[in-house]
Parts: structure tokens; sequence; C-alpha cells
């Protein structure tokens, strides 16, 4: 008998959430003091011992060769707890799934293939546009490789990675490279504490006369179709991280609300509150209706259409920074407390709103996109 794919999401959106209460709550805003503390490469290998470091690889490179569908119900369930490990999780998969993609051959397999650990780690610059290259990357073609010069800023997982996916512009056109982060030439600066997402640790990549060789370029132009179409297809997923923020978020601020007295009455009894915790219900259920819609698309057709994924992780992600906004205000001084948790929510997703290029970038995007009839 076939297998039920729904009872198949429903095993997988169990064995997040059991990882998620066990591994990442009780030490979620130890982590968000990143870079004041160690990374917690320990939650990463006890993820990657379950399958659950890039699922959307093929089985052949050791993933679980999972779809969009199945990653969103991973990286939902596990920003619930804590954002910033589903967001190491979702640069690993989308990396590791673009290189298991790709047609160069001749580097080392390791970087195609899922570890059964934290080791060997790869960078992706996420929060850049994935359809502009960075201007500050300059790229010399020899008869042998290439040498890679310039700042890229503010790379995902840098400070404890193996190797970066780096973009650049050579002959007027987006190409793609893998960098290894121990050869002559790699620095990178000192891990940055960004605003939110602090525990999937960013820094800036300086390339000096960095020399690669002819197999360590993955971008032409098949391949570069590839890595658009991945971030487009990833798009989803991006999305569900912002929905599990806003589950936690409504639930926080509902429970604190029914629990707390102002002027002899509930808190929740406060039609500002109702009106709050209402809009937060309505955004989740609208997002959870857009992301199914995007990412069942992505599974049936490979290649989603633009106007509509960009638009919902355009809408979710701001409904998402508004929700964490407003659940900061229901619980009045103590949302503003570190310990409660809930101004972390805030600052994960406001940093979500930045991933492929930020918000405004992204709304000309969908204009666009529109224009174009896709």
């Amino acid at each position: 008998m076939a297998n039920d794919p729904q009872q198949d999401l429903s095993a997988l959106k169990d064995l997040a959430e059991r990882f998620a209460e066990r591994e990442l709550a009780p030490n979620a805003l130890e982590r968000d003091r990143f870079p004041f503390v160690e990374f917690d490469r320990a939650v990463v290998d006890k993820a990657a011992s379950i399958g659950l470091l890039a699922p959307t690889v093929p089985e052949a490179h050791g993933g679980s060769g999972l779809n969009m569908t199945g990653l969103a119900v991973i990286l939902e369930s596990l920003a619930r707890h804590d954002a910033s490990v589903a967001a190491v999780i979702f640069v690993q998969t989308l990396a590791r799934h673009f290189m298991a993609s790709i047609t160069a051959d001749g580097f080392d397999p390791k970087w195609r293939d899922t570890p059964s650990d934290g080791s060997n780690l790869l960078a992706l610059p996420i929060y850049a546009d994935p359809d502009e290259p960075p201007e500050d990357i300059t790229v010399v073609a020899e008869t042998d490789g290439f040498t890679l010069s310039g700042n890229l800023d503010y790379v995902a997982c840098l400070p404890v990675a193996r190797a970066a996916i780096v973009p650049a512009d050579l002959d007027g056109r987006l190409h793609m490279f893998l960098v290894e982060t121990d050869q002559p030439g790699v620095a990178f600066g000192e891990p940055v504490a960004s605003l939110g997402l602090r525990a999937c640790p960013v820094a800036d990549l300086v390339l000096d006369q960095v020399k690669l060789p002819l197999n360590n370029h993955l971008g032409n132009e098949k391949n570069l179709e590839i890595f658009q179409t991945l971030a487009d297809l990833y798009r989803g997923p991006l999305t569900a991280m912002a929905l599990g923020i806003m589950r936690s978020c409504y639930v926080e601020a509902f429970h604190y609300a029914a629990e707390r007295y102002q002027a002899k009455k509930q808190i929740i009894e406060h039609d500002m509150i109702k009106r709050m915790l209402a809009d937060m219900l309505a955004w989740i259920e609208l997002g959870k209706a857009g992301l199914a819609l995007v990412c069942q698309a992505a599974d049936q057709d490979g290649s989603p259409l633009r106007t509509p994924v960009l638009s919902v992780q355009e809408l979710v992600t701001r409904a998402a920074s508004q929700a964490a906004t407003d659940s900061v205000q229901i619980l009045g001084g103590y949302g503003y407390m570190h310990e409660y948790g809930q101004e972390k929510r805030m600052r994960d997703a406001k940093q979500l709103q930045a991933v492929f290029g930020g918000s405004p970038i992204r709304t000309l995007r969908i204009l666009e996109s529109a224009m174009e009839g896709s």
C-alpha cells in the first residue's frame, strides 16, 4: 500500500517538533547571545544525525529527498522554538541542494554530499538579491582558473563554514564560485552581532587575489538558472519560518493576556488587545493558505510563478514582523526583556524580512515579474 502523504507530513512534523522542544527551546535565549557565546555546533550535529540538516538534498548525496512542502513543515516547527537554528538549516539545505544539482564536475564530493554532523558547513549570502551580482567582487579569468578579489558583506554561516558559495560578476553576467575558507587570500571579519537570527552567524568575506581552479566555477548558464530557480523554490520554506514565528508570538501573547489583569479585568478583555490577537490569527490563516499554495506549486511544477511566491514571502514576512511587534506591546514592559523571548522573536522576524534582497527590492521584483506576465 502506498504511503499516505498526509501521514508522512504528520510524522515529519512530529520529528521536527520533538527535536525543537528537546534541543532548541531550552537554550534558545542563550544561543541568541552569539557572537558573545560559542556557536552551538552540537545542536547542528544533532539535527544532522536525524536527517534535518539538508533534507531536500537527494538521497544519493546524503539527504532525504524531501520536497518544498516537507521542508516547510520542518522549518515552521523549528522556527516556533528558535528561528535562528531554522535559518542555519535553511542555509545548509539551499547550499547543499544547489551543489547536488549542478553539472560542474571535478571538485571534492564532500561539497555535494550532506555531512552526518556539523562539519563542512557551507556559507551563502542569503541577504543578497539572488538575481544581481555583488558590485565589490572582481573576477579575472585565466587559462587554468580564476582570480577573485573584493568584499562580500553579510554572508550567512561564514564564521563556522568550511567553504562559501560566492556570486560574482564575470563579463556582465552573474556567476557562482566555490571558495574554501582556509585557502590563501581568504579572510573574514569578526562575526556580526546582527539584529536577529543571531545563532545563524554572519560575517563579511574578504578575498585578496584568491586563486580558484576551473572546477570551482559553479556558474555556467545552466547552473545559474538552477540557483535562481532554487532561490524561488525556497521562498516557500522561508515563508514557513515567518509563519512559525507568528504562531509562537500569538501563543505567548494570548496566554499572557488571558492570565494578567489591568483595571480589574483580564488584559484579553480589552478591545485593543482583542483586535491585536484577532489580527495575528487572520495573518496566520492567510500565511498557511499562501504557504500551501506556493509549496504545492513548487512541488508540482518544479518552478513556481514569481509573482505569487514573491508576494507570499513579502506579505507573510511583513505580517510576522507586525505580529511580533504587537505581541511585545501586549506583554508591556516584559515584552522588551530578553528572558521572556518575545523581543527575540521581534528581532528574528525583522531579520527574516531581509532574506533574498529585503522588502524594498522584493516589492520591485513583484511589480517587474507581474509586468513581464509571469
